[in-house]
């Protein structure tokens, strides 16, 4: 990975905190109105007739197709952790990419940062996990 990829998944790491912090705030200001959000958002993860991994790529399609750059790299980390190949996650995007148009080409880069830092990060616990044994 090169040294301009590093910087932009450190700033995506980073603006995520910012956000997490920001919504902190909000939640402490305004309980009854996040209680009723999040009772709602967490029944759609409940089991139902689709399984999560495709609500997870259905996710993906979704803040690809709202440009949101912490959302994309967000929610294809939560494709792979659900069992999304790469191949099905690059697929996905695409469908956004085909409904939203050629705008939304460039945001296809996000998400191919995210498989490939997620696979070095999944590759280097794997190490630590053998270092670990031994």
């Amino acid at each position: 990975m090169s040294e301009d990829e590093k910087s932009e998944w450190q700033k995506a790491v980073e603006h995520q905190r910012f956000i997490d912090r920001r919504l902190r705030d909000y939640r402490r200001a305004n309980p009854e109105t996040v209680k009723t959000f999040m009772d709602f958002w967490r029944q759609t993860k409940h089991k139902s007739a689709i399984p999560q991994k495709y609500k997870e790529l259905i996710e993906l399609a979704l803040v690809i197709y709202g440009r949101c750059v912490p959302c994309i790299y967000q929610h294809t980390k939560l494709c792979l952790q659900a069992g999304a190949t790469p191949e099905e996650i690059i697929d996905a995007s695409m469908q956004a990419v085909a409904i939203g148009g050629a705008i939304l080409y460039d945001y296809l880069a996000y998400v191919m940062e995210t498989i490939e830092n997620f696979k070095t990060r999944s590759s280097a616990d794997e190490d630590n996990k053998k270092v670990s044994v031994e």
